[in-house]
This record gives structure tokens, sequence and C-alpha cells, in this order.
């Protein structure tokens, strides 16, 4: 009977995110390959995130590490910016060629290094960093305790990981299944069966999978809380922890009240974490 009952309730769940959902960005992921193009040096990006960490610490003349560099885009800004020298490493080889090519185009290559690597696995720095960079990726990462410490190595004493990231576990997108269905909170409210299965239908074709940690990207499910905890483990301090950032200030400061009390409240913290910033520094 338990059993009848679930299989009713999962087909309730489906039909209704089925009506919930559209196909619009329904590609597979060779299609995706194929529609890569090299991008240029996008100097607007490079600046928001400079400015960004800007506000509390200073990247002149300092050593700084880009973990999913990506294009490369953070590394040339921080190298026109005054760093002393920026390195770029990330999984994907067509980013790592265009982020080069990029350097050379702007005049910085000399001031940067790109490689192409599982930064966990098998990144081994030739010499440690004052700053180690982490932009829009952890909720990715399967093994973020691992990854801390890794990036903790990486550091010179009293170095510091930045990084902003999310929408983390338990916010309203935690399951990054936005671009098939704006049903808030779609992962708690739903079986994961269901939401995977619509996932396929609608979103990725060729991805059929059971869990949210096997899609390609991967989701973590890290919370704020759980971030917090691997971070201490790896042996960091913490120096700035604060979710939704940019809330302090838009709109001149207006929200910064309302974002102090959610910030203040543990569940209030989890269910509104759309983005997290941690400063984390090596003792």
């Amino acid at each position: 009977m338990l059993r009848k009952q679930k299989l009713l309730l999962e087909a309730a769940a489906y039909r209704l995110l089925k009506r919930l959902s559209h196909n619009r960005n329904r590609l597979t992921e060779a299609q995706i390959a194929a529609g890569t193009e090299e991008k240029g040096f996008s100097p607007s990006k490079a600046k928001r995130h400079i400015d960004f960490f800007g506000k509390y610490v200073s990247f002149a003349g300092k050593t700084v590490l880009d973990i999913g560099t990506g294009y490369g885009d953070l590394v040339i800004g921080l190298a026109k910016a005054g760093v002393k020298k920026a390195v770029g490493v990330d999984i994907d080889p067509v980013r790592i060629d265009c982020a080069g090519k990029n350097a050379e185009e702007e005049g910085v290559d000399e001031k940067v290094e790109f490689e192409c690597v599982d930064f966990v696995k098998d990144y081994a720095p030739k010499e440690p960093f004052d700053f180690a960079l982490s932009i829009a990726s952890f909720e990715h990462i399967l093994e973020p305790g691992r990854c801390l410490k890794k990036i903790y190595d990486c550091l010179n004493p009293g170095g510091s990981l930045l990084t902003r990231f999310g929408p983390l576990w338990f916010s309203p997108y935690g399951a990054h299944m936005f671009d098939f269905t704006r049903i808030p909170w779609v992962h708690i409210l739903l079986p994961e069966k269901v939401v995977l299965r619509v996932r396929q239908e609608s979103f990725r074709p060729d991805q059929r999978v059971e869990r949210y940690e096997d899609i390609v990207g991967h989701l973590n499910r890290i919370t704020v809380r759980s971030f917090e905890k691997c971070a201490r483990e790896a042996g960091f301090t913490i120096q700035v922890f604060r979710v939704n950032p940019e809330k302090d200030w838009k709109w001149g400061g207006i929200l910064r009240p309302f974002n102090s009390i959610l910030n203040a409240v543990p569940i209030l913290r989890e269910l509104g974490s759309l983005t997290l910033l941690a400063i984390l520094k090596k003792p």
C-alpha cells in the first residue's frame, strides 16, 4: 500500500512539474559544445569582480590564484590592476586556450599564467599565493572540504581565500533548475527522481541521472552551515561570512538592515542564501 501511495504521489508531482516547466533551453551537451565560441576579454566582467572584492582587500603587488578561471577575465583584469602575478586554473582546455590568447592580446601575458588541470587532484603550485579566488563554483565541487584544504595549502601564511558563490542548497533555487522551471524550492518540495526526470525531458535530454551529484557540472548540496564547517576544518579563520552581500549596497543600502536580520537567524540565512561571500584567512 505504501509503495502504491508513493507511486501515486510521484505521478502527481510529475504532472505538476511538467505543467510548470518549459523546454526553451533544451540542448544536449554535444550541442552546447558545438555552439561554444572563443570569447574575448571582458573588461566589465573583470572590473565587477575586482571592485567587489576590492571593498575588502587590496590586490596591488600581490600574487593571486584564480580557481575556475574560465576565459581568464579576472586574471587579466588583475594583471591590469597591478598584481605581481596572477595564475588561472580550469579543467576546460578550450577556455584555458582562449584565456592564454586573450592575455597575449591584452599585453599581460608576462604577468599571468594559465593551466588546464583538475585543481583538487592534480594542481601543484610553483610557489604559494597571497590570495586565492573562487567565483561561482563551490556549489559544484563534489568534495568542497578537500578543495578548501588544497586551497589552504596553496596560500602563504596570512594569505586569504575570497569566494562568492550560490545559490546554496536550501535557497529557493538551490538545485539550479531555473533553466526549465521557476518553482522555488522544487528540490525540497518534489522528489529528486521526478525533478531529474523532468530535467532530462525539458532541459538536458542526454543526461539521465538519479542524483543531483551526477548531473554535468554536479551539485554538492552545500549549505551555509556545511561550508562554514568545511572552512574551519581546513584550518581557515573566518574574516567575512555574509549571505547575499550584494543586498548590503543595493539601492543605497536600504536593504542592509533586512539582510542583517536574515544573516542573524540561522533558518532564514539558509532559506535565503542566494549567494555567499566568504573571506577565509590562513593563520
